[in-house]
């Protein structure tokens, strides 16, 4: 139980950006805006759909990551109170 514990709040920490990251985002938005002058809305909203898209896959990682914890805690739970 102590292990799961420790998993469960190791995930509470919010992973911080580094440097190049903020850099990258910074040098990207003025391509985004060209690229928002340049489409219709209805382009503009399927290409922003398709980009975060592509950076929100890792929510299947997450989803087996919480699956996984799901199934520890659900294991816990069918101990035996009294050994």
């Amino acid at each position: 139980m102590n292990q799961l514990m420790e998993n469960l709040f190791s995930l509470l920490e919010t992973p911080k950006a580094s440097e190049a990251e903020h850099e990258a985002i910074n040098e990207t938005q003025e391509a985004i805006r060209k690229v928002e002058q340049r489409l219709t809305c209805a382009e503009f909203e399927d290409f922003w759909n398709a980009v975060t898209t592509i950076e929100d896959a890792s929510h299947l990682d997450s989803f087996t990551l919480g699956f996984r914890l799901g199934m520890q805690l659900t294991m816990e739970g069918l101990k035996p109170i009294v050994e």
